[in-house]
Protein backbone atom coordinates (compact mmCIF):
# COMPACT_ATOMS: atom_id res chain seq x y z
CA UNK A 1 0.00 0.00 0.00
CA UNK A 2 1.54 3.33 -1.06
CA UNK A 3 -0.32 6.09 0.85
CA UNK A 4 -2.75 5.40 3.69
CA UNK A 5 -4.74 7.88 5.77
CA UNK A 6 -5.93 6.48 9.12
CA UNK A 7 -8.49 7.93 11.53
CA UNK A 8 -9.02 6.64 15.07
CA UNK A 9 -11.64 8.22 17.36
CA UNK A 10 -12.93 5.42 19.56
CA UNK A 11 -11.31 6.66 22.80
CA UNK A 12 -10.87 9.95 24.64
CA UNK A 13 -7.67 10.54 22.67
CA UNK A 14 -8.24 10.61 18.93
CA UNK A 15 -5.61 10.59 16.22
CA UNK A 16 -5.04 10.80 12.47
CA UNK A 17 -2.00 9.47 10.64
CA UNK A 18 -0.56 9.54 7.14
CA UNK A 19 1.66 6.69 5.96
CA UNK A 20 3.40 6.68 2.58
CA UNK A 21 6.22 4.80 0.85
CA UNK A 22 7.17 2.78 3.90
CA UNK A 23 7.30 5.60 6.46
CA UNK A 24 5.00 7.64 8.67
CA UNK A 25 4.69 11.15 7.25
CA UNK A 26 2.46 12.72 9.87
CA UNK A 27 0.63 11.83 13.09
CA UNK A 28 -1.76 14.22 14.87
CA UNK A 29 -3.51 13.64 18.20
CA UNK A 30 -6.52 15.50 19.55
CA UNK A 31 -9.19 15.37 22.22
CA UNK A 32 -11.96 13.02 21.15
CA UNK A 33 -14.45 13.20 24.00
CA UNK A 34 -18.13 13.86 23.49
CA UNK A 35 -17.82 17.66 23.48
CA UNK A 36 -14.76 17.96 21.26
CA UNK A 37 -15.40 15.69 18.29
CA UNK A 38 -15.39 18.63 15.87
CA UNK A 39 -11.67 19.07 16.63
CA UNK A 40 -10.94 16.19 14.26
CA UNK A 41 -11.33 18.39 11.20
CA UNK A 42 -8.41 20.73 11.92
CA UNK A 43 -5.75 17.97 12.15
CA UNK A 44 -7.24 16.21 9.14
CA UNK A 45 -7.03 19.40 7.10
CA UNK A 46 -3.40 19.90 8.17
CA UNK A 47 -2.47 16.33 7.19
CA UNK A 48 -4.21 16.45 3.82
CA UNK A 49 -2.86 19.88 2.87
CA UNK A 50 0.49 18.46 1.72
CA UNK A 51 -0.39 14.78 1.39
CA UNK A 52 0.39 12.81 -1.77
CA UNK A 53 -2.58 11.18 -3.55
CA UNK A 54 -4.25 8.69 -1.21
CA UNK A 55 -4.53 5.01 -2.05
CA UNK A 56 -6.59 3.95 0.97
CA UNK A 57 -8.45 5.40 3.96
CA UNK A 58 -8.86 3.27 7.09
CA UNK A 59 -10.90 4.14 10.15
CA UNK A 60 -11.24 2.43 13.52
CA UNK A 61 -14.78 1.20 14.13
CA UNK A 62 -14.61 0.71 17.90
CA UNK A 63 -15.92 -0.43 20.24
CA UNK A 64 -15.64 2.75 22.25
CA UNK A 65 -17.14 6.21 22.32
CA UNK A 66 -20.52 6.10 20.56
CA UNK A 67 -20.30 9.63 19.16
CA UNK A 68 -16.52 9.51 18.64
CA UNK A 69 -16.62 6.43 16.42
CA UNK A 70 -19.49 7.84 14.38
CA UNK A 71 -17.69 11.15 13.81
CA UNK A 72 -14.50 9.36 12.73
CA UNK A 73 -16.39 7.16 10.29
CA UNK A 74 -18.33 10.13 8.90
CA UNK A 75 -15.13 12.12 8.35
CA UNK A 76 -13.50 9.14 6.62
CA UNK A 77 -16.53 8.62 4.38
CA UNK A 78 -16.54 12.30 3.41
CA UNK A 79 -12.87 12.24 2.38
CA UNK A 80 -13.37 8.93 0.56
CA UNK A 81 -16.22 10.35 -1.50
CA UNK A 82 -14.52 13.67 -2.18
CA UNK A 83 -11.25 12.11 -3.31
CA UNK A 84 -12.66 8.87 -4.76
CA UNK A 85 -10.43 6.74 -2.52
CA UNK A 86 -11.30 3.25 -1.17
CA UNK A 87 -12.36 3.19 2.47
CA UNK A 88 -12.21 0.32 4.95
CA UNK A 89 -13.15 -0.05 8.59
CA UNK A 90 -11.17 -2.12 11.08
CA UNK A 91 -12.25 -2.78 14.70
CA UNK A 92 -10.03 -0.53 16.81
CA UNK A 93 -9.05 -3.35 19.15
CA UNK A 94 -7.79 -5.45 16.20
CA UNK A 95 -4.81 -3.10 15.76
CA UNK A 96 -3.68 -3.03 19.40
CA UNK A 97 -1.27 -5.93 18.98
CA UNK A 98 0.60 -4.31 16.08
CA UNK A 99 2.63 -2.09 18.42
CA UNK A 100 3.72 -5.19 20.37
CA UNK A 101 4.13 -7.60 17.44
CA UNK A 102 1.47 -9.87 18.93
CA UNK A 103 -0.64 -12.26 16.88
CA UNK A 104 -2.85 -13.40 19.80
CA UNK A 105 -4.23 -11.30 22.63
CA UNK A 106 -7.45 -10.54 24.48
CA UNK A 107 -9.08 -7.21 25.34
CA UNK A 108 -11.46 -6.34 28.16
CA UNK A 109 -13.10 -3.22 29.47
CA UNK A 110 -15.97 -1.54 31.25
CA UNK A 111 -19.25 -1.89 29.35
CA UNK A 112 -21.13 0.30 31.86
CA UNK A 113 -24.43 -0.62 33.55
CA UNK A 114 -22.54 -2.97 35.87
CA UNK A 115 -21.21 -5.15 33.04
CA UNK A 116 -17.88 -5.78 31.32
CA UNK A 117 -16.82 -6.79 27.83
CA UNK A 118 -14.25 -9.28 26.56
CA UNK A 119 -12.89 -10.16 23.12
CA UNK A 120 -10.10 -12.27 21.65
CA UNK A 121 -8.01 -11.30 18.61
CA UNK A 122 -6.00 -13.78 16.55
CA UNK A 123 -4.03 -12.68 13.50
CA UNK A 124 -5.60 -9.23 13.65
CA UNK A 125 -9.13 -10.65 13.46
CA UNK A 126 -11.83 -10.93 16.13
CA UNK A 127 -12.58 -14.56 16.88
CA UNK A 128 -16.11 -13.50 17.83
CA UNK A 129 -17.97 -10.24 18.54
CA UNK A 130 -17.09 -8.69 21.94
CA UNK A 131 -18.99 -10.45 24.72
CA UNK A 132 -20.78 -8.24 27.26
CA UNK A 133 -21.36 -10.09 30.51
CA UNK A 134 -21.38 -9.90 34.28
CA UNK A 135 -18.36 -9.16 36.44
CA UNK A 136 -18.19 -12.81 37.50
CA UNK A 137 -18.29 -14.22 33.97
CA UNK A 138 -15.78 -11.71 32.60
CA UNK A 139 -13.48 -12.43 35.54
CA UNK A 140 -13.65 -16.13 34.66
CA UNK A 141 -12.87 -15.50 30.98
CA UNK A 142 -9.88 -13.25 31.64
CA UNK A 143 -8.49 -15.73 34.20
CA UNK A 144 -8.57 -18.49 31.58
CA UNK A 145 -6.81 -16.44 28.90
CA UNK A 146 -3.15 -17.59 28.73
CA UNK A 147 -1.64 -14.67 26.80
CA UNK A 148 -1.41 -10.88 26.81
CA UNK A 149 -4.45 -9.03 28.06
CA UNK A 150 -5.17 -5.43 27.04
CA UNK A 151 -7.80 -2.89 28.05
CA UNK A 152 -8.80 0.25 26.17
CA UNK A 153 -9.83 1.86 29.46
CA UNK A 154 -7.43 4.25 31.19
CA UNK A 155 -6.74 1.68 33.93
CA UNK A 156 -6.91 -2.08 34.29
CA UNK A 157 -10.20 -3.56 35.54
CA UNK A 158 -10.07 -4.59 39.22
CA UNK A 159 -10.41 -8.31 38.44
CA UNK A 160 -7.34 -8.78 36.20
CA UNK A 161 -3.97 -7.40 35.14
CA UNK A 162 -4.70 -5.84 31.75
CA UNK A 163 -2.32 -3.42 30.06
CA UNK A 164 -4.07 -0.11 29.27
CA UNK A 165 -3.56 0.75 25.58
CA UNK A 166 -5.44 3.43 23.66
CA UNK A 167 -6.13 2.73 19.97
CA UNK A 168 -3.93 4.85 17.66
CA UNK A 169 -4.19 5.84 14.01
CA UNK A 170 -0.51 5.17 13.27
CA UNK A 171 -0.89 1.61 14.54
CA UNK A 172 -4.05 1.28 12.44
CA UNK A 173 -2.02 1.98 9.28
CA UNK A 174 0.26 -0.93 10.18
CA UNK A 175 -2.74 -3.23 10.47
CA UNK A 176 -4.07 -2.02 7.11
CA UNK A 177 -0.71 -2.60 5.43
CA UNK A 178 -0.70 -6.17 6.75
CA UNK A 179 -3.92 -7.08 4.96
CA UNK A 180 -3.84 -9.51 2.08
CA UNK A 181 -5.20 -8.46 -1.31
CA UNK A 182 -8.21 -10.73 -0.73
CA UNK A 183 -8.95 -9.29 2.72
CA UNK A 184 -8.64 -5.74 1.42
CA UNK A 185 -11.04 -6.46 -1.43
CA UNK A 186 -13.62 -7.90 0.98
CA UNK A 187 -13.38 -4.90 3.32
CA UNK A 188 -13.69 -2.32 0.55
CA UNK A 189 -16.80 -4.10 -0.72
CA UNK A 190 -18.79 -3.62 2.51
CA UNK A 191 -20.09 -0.50 4.22
CA UNK A 192 -18.17 0.78 7.23
CA UNK A 193 -20.29 0.41 10.38
CA UNK A 194 -19.52 1.13 14.06
CA UNK A 195 -18.80 -1.89 16.25
CA UNK A 196 -21.21 -1.49 19.15
CA UNK A 197 -21.07 -3.44 22.39
CA UNK A 198 -24.84 -3.17 22.51
CA UNK A 199 -27.46 -2.29 19.95
CA UNK A 200 -27.81 1.51 19.67
CA UNK A 201 -30.47 2.91 21.95
CA UNK A 202 -32.87 4.92 19.82
CA UNK A 203 -35.88 6.72 21.20
CA UNK A 204 -38.99 7.32 19.14
CA UNK A 205 -41.05 10.42 19.67
CA UNK A 206 -44.37 9.73 21.30
CA UNK A 207 -47.38 10.20 19.09
CA UNK A 208 -49.42 13.27 19.88
CA UNK A 209 -53.18 13.20 20.32
CA UNK A 210 -54.98 12.20 17.15
CA UNK A 211 -56.96 15.02 15.63
CA UNK A 212 -59.58 13.99 13.18
CA UNK A 213 -59.45 16.07 9.97
CA UNK A 214 -62.28 18.56 9.61
CA UNK A 215 -63.96 19.44 6.38
CA UNK A 216 -61.56 22.34 5.89
CA UNK A 217 -58.45 20.29 6.75
CA UNK A 218 -56.61 18.70 3.78
CA UNK A 219 -56.28 14.90 3.91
Amino acid sequence: MDTVLAIETSSSRGSAALYSDGRMLDVREFASDRSHNSIIFEPLEAILRHAPPLDLIVTGTGPGSYSGVRVGISAAMGISLAKNVPLIGIPSLCALGEAYSLERYAVTGDARRGSWWYAEVVGGILTAPPMVDSLEETTRRTALWPGQLFTTDTASPPFCQALPVLPRADVLTARANGLTVESLAKLTAVSVEPLYLRAPFITVAKKGPHIAPSASTPG
